[in-house]
């Protein structure tokens, strides 16, 4: 069993997390679940909903895509990243090669942490934004493959396929997950309050008419 102090190194030393600071991180590895891997398992396929998020401890873990090998993953390094920010399917398969131990972070335990800690949002969301650049300008072709989550032109989707059951957000962190995956809000949902009106200020009156007087009727010279 992994200590929080352990945990938080961890994720530290995770690339999507290692501008976030350790006080940032303790909550996030309090959720964090420790994942036991055996050699030979699978831990999600290509067409499983995208979830959650690892970070492997120990062993070695491969993805892949129709069969073809993509990447190797070791110790502290994250895999299934996309997750946080769209819920459709991999696009990948991870299968453990060496016996290990991952943390894995769900997307909505994530945002539940998230919803009071925006700097972790924020930081997560700019080391995603960072990697995506770099895998379309330097890899456009693999940015296709491994692109988890990313969904497919209306074009190519198929027509008879029955869209995704919403489920209504429970909290401030469901709510910001639904918003991060493009889910729209249940209704129901209450708009923002009004702005707070300051006592004190003055409350216009409109001005009040003056009726017109008739001319003067002119005298006869």
């Amino acid at each position: 069993m992994l200590t929080s102090v352990e945990r938080v190194l961890i994720l530290k030393g995770a690339d999507l997390l290692r501008e976030v600071g350790p006080r940032h991180l303790l909550r996030l590895a309090e959720v964090a679940i420790e994942v036991e891997l055996s050699a030979g398992d699978t831990i999600y396929k290509e067409d499983d909903p995208a979830d959650a998020l690892y970070m492997l401890v120990e062993g070695r873990v491969r993805l892949s895509s129709a069969g073809r090998p993509l990447s190797e993953v070791g110790p502290g390094e994250a895999f299934g990243t996309w997750a946080l920010v769209d819920g459709s399917e991999r696009g990948q398969q991870a299968e453990v090669l060496e016996d290990g131990v991952a943390l894995a972070v769900h997307r909505d335990q994530f945002y539940d942490v998230a919803a009071t800690d925006l700097m972790l949002l924020q930081e997560v969301v700019r080391a995603l934004a960072k990697r995506l650049r770099a895998l379309v300008s330097e890899r456009p072709e693999a940015a296709r493959v491994e692109g988890e989550g990313i969904e497919k032109p209306e074009a190519l989707a198929e027509p008879n396929a029955p869209p995704p059951p919403e489920v209504a957000p429970s909290s401030a962190g469901a709510t910001l997950a639904a918003a991060a995956v493009g889910q729209p809000l249940p209704e129901g949902t209450e708009p923002p309050p009004p702005e707070p009106t300051v006592p004190g200020d003055p409350v216009p009156v409109p001005e009040p008419m003056v009726p017109l007087e008739p001319p003067e009727p002119q005298r006869g010279s």
